[in-house]
C-alpha cells in the first residue's frame, strides 16, 4: 500500500482503461493532464492526488462522460450537472439523495443506484449495481471511481465531511492503491455482495448549503483540487447568501428579502440577519457586492444597455442603477464600461 496523498500506475491504467478502449492514445490525455507518461507504462510509478484529479477531469472531457468510458452507454457530462441541480433543489441531504438517486435510476437501463434509510441500524445505505461495461473492463476501478466521487460529492454538499461506517466492494483488494480505510476514513470490504457506502442516518438532515453558482463555476474542484481531500469545512453564512443572491439576480426571479430568503432557507428574517452580523456582514452589503459583481460583468461581456443591466440587477430605474453604480466604483457605468473592456481586450501584436 502507499502513502495517502499518491496512487500506483496500476490505477493510473485502470482508469485510462475506457479511453484507451475507444483508440485514445494515453500519453496524449496524460501529457494534457500534466502528467508523465511513465505514471502508465511504469510500474513503479505513482501520481499524486492533484495529479489523479487532472486526469479524471481531462478524460471526463475528452469522452464528454461522467463514467470515463467505462461503460457501453456514456453519461454526458450535461447530465451530471443536472443530476447535481436536482439535489440543489433540495434543504436537506436525505430528499437531495432521494432526487439524484430517481433521476439516475429512471434515465440509466444498466445502472440501479439502491438508497435505504434503515431506522433500526440508523444508516443509510448507497449501493451501485452496473451492468453493461465496455469489454476489456475491470469493474473495480469503475466502483473505486464512483464510490470515492459519491462520497466527496455528498461531502461537499453539505460542507461537512460524512463519517462514513463501512464501504464495500465485490472485487478483491488491489494492489498499488491508498489503503481503504486511510481513504475512507472507515473500514473497507472486500469480495461483498455489493458496491456500496454505508454512514449514520443523521447526515439525512444535514442542510444543502451549495448553490447553481458554485456547481456551475465549478467550485467543487477549484476548492479542492486534490483528488483525496474531502470537503470538511462549512462554508460563511454570508457567502452562502451571496450565492443565493446572484442565483437569484441571474436567473431574473424575484427581487430578493429577508422574508424570501427565510423561505428559502427555512429560518426567519431575524436568524439570517443574526448571522450576517456575526460575520459582520448585512443583507444590503451583500447585495451590493453582488450587483456590482453582476453589473461589471454585463457591462464588460455584453452589449446590454444601463437601462437593461438595471433591470437585470434588481433597479425599478436606470437612474437609481446609475448613483448606486457611482457610489460603489465613483463613476458611471457608461464609463466604467469603457475602462473594464479595456482593460479586458488582449494585446495588439
Amino acid at each position: 500500500m502507499l502513502a495517502t496523498g499518491e496512487i500506483g500506475s496500476h490505477y493510473v491504467r485502470g482508469f485510462l482503461q475506457g479511453a484507451v478502449g475507444q483508440g485514445h492514445d494515453p500519453a496524449a490525455l496524460l501529457e494534457r493532464a500534466g502528467i508523465h507518461k511513465r505514471a502508465y507504462y511504469d510500474e513503479d510509478a505513482t501520481v499524486t492526488g492533484a495529479e489523479l484529479q487532472r486526469l479524471i477531469l481531462t478524460l471526463s472531457r475528452a469522452l464528454n462522460d461522467e463514467h470515463l468510458g467505462f461503460l457501453a452507454i456514456r453519461a454526458k457530462l450535461a447530465m451530471g450537472r443536472l443530476v447535481g441541480e436536482t439535489a440543489l433543489d433540495c434543504a436537506t441531504l436525505g430528499p437531495a439523495l432521494r432526487k439524484m438517486t430517481r433521476l439516475i435510476n429512471a434515465v440509466r437501463h444498466d445502472m440501479e443506484i439502491t438508497l435505504r434509510f434503515d431506522e433500526t441500524s440508523e444508516t443509510i445505505a448507497f449501493e451501485y449495481e452496473v451492468t453493461g461495461f465496455n469489454t476489456d473492463i475491470d469493474p473495480h476501478f469503475f466502483y473505486w471511481f464512483k464510490l470515492y466521487w459519491a462520497y466527496k460529492f455528498l461531502s461537499w454538499l453539505i460542507g461537512e465531511r460524512i463519517q462514513l461506517t463501512q464501504v464495500s466492494f465485490s472485487a478483491e483488494e488491489l494492489q498499488g492503491g491508498i489503503e481503504g480505510e486511510k481513504l475512507f476514513g472507515c473500514p473497507v470490504l472486500y469480495g461483498q455482495p455489493s458496491n456500496g457506502l454505508l454512514f449514520p442516518l443523521a447526515f439525512a438532515n444535514r442542510p444543502v448549503i451549495r448553490t447553481r453558482s458554485e456547481l456551475r463555476d465549478g467550485a467543487f474542484f477549484c476548492a479542492h483540487p486534490d483528488w483525496f481531500t474531502v470537503p470538511a469545512r462549512n462554508q460563511p453564512f454570508s457567502k452562502r447568501i451571496e450565492r443565493l443572491l446572484t442565483d437569484m439576480y441571474m436567473e431574473g426571479l424575484q427581487v430578493p428579502s429577508l422574508d424570501l430568503l427565510g423561505r428559502l432557507l427555512r429560518c426567519s428574517p431575524r436568524t439570517i440577519s443574526r448571522k450576517l452580523a456575526e460575520e459582520q456582514s448585512s443583507l444590503q452589503k451583500l447585495k451590493d457586492t453582488v450587483r456590482r459583481s453582476i453589473a461589471d460583468q454585463l457591462l464588460v461581456e455584453t452589449d446590454l444597455t444601463v437601462a437593461e443591466i438595471a433591470e437585470k440587477v434588481g433597479f425599478a430605474e436606470p437612474s437609481d442603477f446609475t448613483r448606486a453604480y457611482i457610489s460603489w466604483t465613483g463613476e458611471p457605468p457608461s464609463q466604467c464600461r469603457k475602462r473594464l473592456r479595456l482593460r479586458s481586450a488582449p494585446p495588439r501584436q
